[in-house]
């Protein structure tokens, strides 16, 4: 487990007072001047060669003499024990590693005309915000506000409520959970002298408690991770980073965005069933004090019965049908005891085909996505008894660094700084007093798919904010198709070592794309919680038009489409296009679920079908196959360009009409039937995810037989 401890600054003692000067102007003019340069190197290197430690080496920049050879200076720098970097002809530069105890050596060679250090150069950006890990590889970075000014004017989730069902919430300072908004003031109330302030406030609602220990902050930790994965600033990271080019940071998603902590685990990270339907009864009857249009559950339990049947599975569906996105962990039982992956690891309620299932991404700690691969512990579907292709989707959980608990960290605080208002200021300005937050919190890194899940919430989160009128089925079915499709598995579906259905229940749709994600909420229609069956939820523009959701990612190009054409009513035409259902090839139609196009996407975004056909990057794959009002408007997937791709190359799982869901896990049994997880085998405990992440090898893993209930059955 890392920690990082914001450093105070010992400025005052670093900086004694200055005694009277009483020296001519002349010389005070001296005294301020840049530092003098002494030689052929600067004083800081001359400094730093004369305290030099053995076998210390300092990188600097070598401005050769003016017609000085270029071999020959080569030469003349390895001997001294210098390596050459770069050799820049044109500017008559060498950048070369030197032993700093050789650098004075160095200076007096004929063939130098000066050194300099190869200092450190900034961008000019004036603050490290939005710059976290998560914030940057799902490109929330691209369209969070940055500064506390422009948040206050919206674009992070502001106003949006998220509950957290989990182990409670404890800042570990006022600045992590602070949201601002911009107060205006004026003489009197007369609109004259008018002034405009920022002002902060708590984010944190008045918290509950089911776990029957009557406290409702988080000795565990668990809970307040994951809220600052959804929703934290990461402020004190942010201050440190300033301070200290290259330091990480730790802000999450939807930094402007309401937390709501409903506290089901109790202080050893452990609660029951009936904690948990009780918090999420809770959470619908209180949704609308709290706005509370999102409900992260990081959190699962063992699939004994289906989940038809299934009490939480019942409740979670519940709260979606009450309007509310239901975010869920898929959980951590993704490999057995050597290292092999395994398969029905989903738990409880993520195995409700209503709530969105969050699988965890190991992005290597880049930012980049094309090294990121689905961490092994992250549970594979599909789900035990019912057999649902889950997850729905990934997002980074591996490493990730995010909030601490104010109950463990050593630097927690309630600090506030107190400024304006006064008895004059508030008579005639109608001007209060306002408190500023104070960031000296510390940080975790944790692993596991429970900080995965918030990651998708605090994307909710936005794109409620921008569109208040999605459904939780519209916002499923946007993150399902904005989601990218791994690189790793394209490969391995291209050379046949995995199928389109492994893909699928590895990484559902893909990783989470939180700019493109919010950028098409945005584009729809802000009534479309009225849209009818038949309807386009795109009126003014098209998908593969709306500006911004192919942008790069860490400087990686993000592809259009990701094959997905149909999501739980959502046909993904140029318009979207609002269904009733999908036709399957044998006449049956799914309610709810998905539908894919099998292939593979190539690393430039060309989509190739399993006939053969070659998608152009840029070309929208839209579905053609829907129901409207019982009428078929077409057989097959229809491209934009006009070419129509046979229904047989389509991958669909949900719910048909009879109730019983499609048969996609069970056409594909030869591919998990042999190694699904028997449930009451595994050991492996949260914590030892949380902290060790991908080498947590759990002890016994037993498969699961053909005979069990538990198996899935047709």
């Amino acid at each position: 487990m890392r920690k990082i401890f914001p450093l105070a600054l010992m400025f005052a003692l670093l900086c004694p007072c200055a005694a009277v000067l009483t020296s001519p102007p002349a010389a005070q003019a001296q005294a301020h001047a840049a530092p003098r340069k002494t030689g052929k190197l600067t004083n800081a290197l001359r400094a730093r060669a004369r305290a030099a430690q053995k076998g210390e080496r300092t990188r600097v920049i070598v401005s050769l003499a003016r017609g000085a050879d270029a071999e020959t200076s080569r030469r003349s720098l390895q001997s001294t024990g210098a390596h050459v970097r770069q050799q820049l002809d044109e500017l008559g530069v060498m950048v070369a590693d030197v032993p700093t105890n050789q650098l004075e050596t160095l200076a007096t060679h004929n063939e130098v005309s000066w050194l300099s250090e190869d200092a450190e150069v900034r961008s000019l950006t004036t603050t490290p915000d939005n710059t976290s890990h998560v914030e940057v590889t799902t490109g929330a970075s691209l369209i969070l506000p940055s500064g506390n000014n422009n948040e206050a004017q919206g674009g992070a989730g502001n106003g949006v409520g998220i509950a957290l069902l989990d182990s409670g919430l404890n800042p570990p300072d006022t600045a992590e959970f602070a949201g601002y908004k911009l107060q205006s003031s004026s003489l009197l109330g007369t609109g004259l002298l008018g002034s405009t302030t920022l002002t902060s406030y708590n984010r944190v609602s008045t918290p509950v408690d089911f776990t029957g220990e009557n406290r409702t902050d988080d000795p565990y930790g668990h809970g307040t991770h994951t809220a600052g994965v959804a929703a934290g600033t990461g402020q004190s990271s942010e201050d440190y980073a300033a301070q200290h080019a290259g330091a990480p940071t730790y802000g999450g998603v939807a930094t402007g965005a309401n937390l709501v902590s409903v506290r089901v685990l109790n202080s050893q990270g452990v609660g029951t069933v009936s904690n948990v339907i009780a918090g999420i009864n809770w959470v619908i009857q209180n949704k609308s004090k709290y706005n509370i249009r999102v409900m992260n559950l990081s959190l699962g339990t063992s699939v004994t019965q289906s989940y038809k049947t299934d009490p939480l599975c019942q409740a979670v569906g519940r709260a979606v049908d009450a309007g509310i996105v239901v975010v869920v962990a898929a959980g951590n039982w993704g490999k057995d005891s050597n290292g092999n992956t395994i398969y029905g690891g989903i738990l409880s309620p993520a195995n409700s085909p209503k709530v969105i299932t969050v699988g965890a991404v190991n992005t290597q700690q880049t930012d980049w996505r094309n090294d990121d691969v689905v961490a092994s512990y992250s549970s594979r579907g599909p789900t035990l008894v019912d057999g649902i292709v889950k997850p729905d989707l990934v997002a980074p959980g591996n490493r990730t660094g995010a909030a601490e608990t104010a109950n463990t960290s050593p630097t927690a605080s309630n600090q506030t700084n107190t400024s304006g208002g006064g008895l004059i200021g508030g008579l005639l300005f109608s001007n209060s007093t306002s408190t500023t937050p104070v960031a000296t919190g510390t940080y975790q890194i944790l692993s596991g798919t429970s900080f995965a899940a918030p990651a998708v919430a605090g994307t909710a989160a936005l794109m409620l904010e921008a569109n208040p009128s999605l459904t939780p089925q519209m916002v499923k079915a946007v993150l399902m198709r904005t989601a990218e499709r791994l690189p790793i598995y394209e490969a391995l579906v291209m050379n046949g070592q995995m199928t389109s259905y492994e893909r699928l229940i590895t990484e559902g749709a893909g990783e989470l794309n939180t700019n493109a994600a919010k950028l098409v909420a945005q584009a729809i229609r802000k009534d479309a919680n009225r849209a009818v069956i038949g309807d386009y939820l795109l009126k003014s523009t098209t998908y593969s038009k709306i500006a911004g959701i192919t942008a790069p990612i860490a400087g990686q190009a993000i592809p259009l489409n990701n094959g997905v054409v149909w999501v739980e009513g959502v046909a993904f035409n140029d318009h979207l296009q609002l269904t009733s259902g999908y036709l399957l090839t044998n006449g049956q139609v799914i309610n709810d679920g998905f539908a894919v196009a099998d292939g593979y996407m190539l690393w430039d975004g060309t989509y190739v079908c399993p006939n053969g056909i070659t998608i152009a990057s840029g070309i929208t794959i839209a579905s053609g196959i829907t129901i409207a009002s019982g009428i078929t408007i077409a057989s097959g997937i229809t491209i934009a360009s006009g070419i129509t791709i046979a229904s047989t190359y389509i991958s669909a799982d949900g719910t048909l009409s009879t109730g019983n869901i499609s048969g996609l896990s069970f056409d594909n049994q030869d591919a998990w039937a042999a190694n699904m997880i028997d449930p009451a085998s595994n050991t492996t405990s949260e914590e030892q995810v949380m902290i060790q992440g991908e080498q947590v090898v759990p002890l016994n893993v037993w498969r699961l037989s053909m005979t069990s209930p538990l198996f899935p059955h047709r």
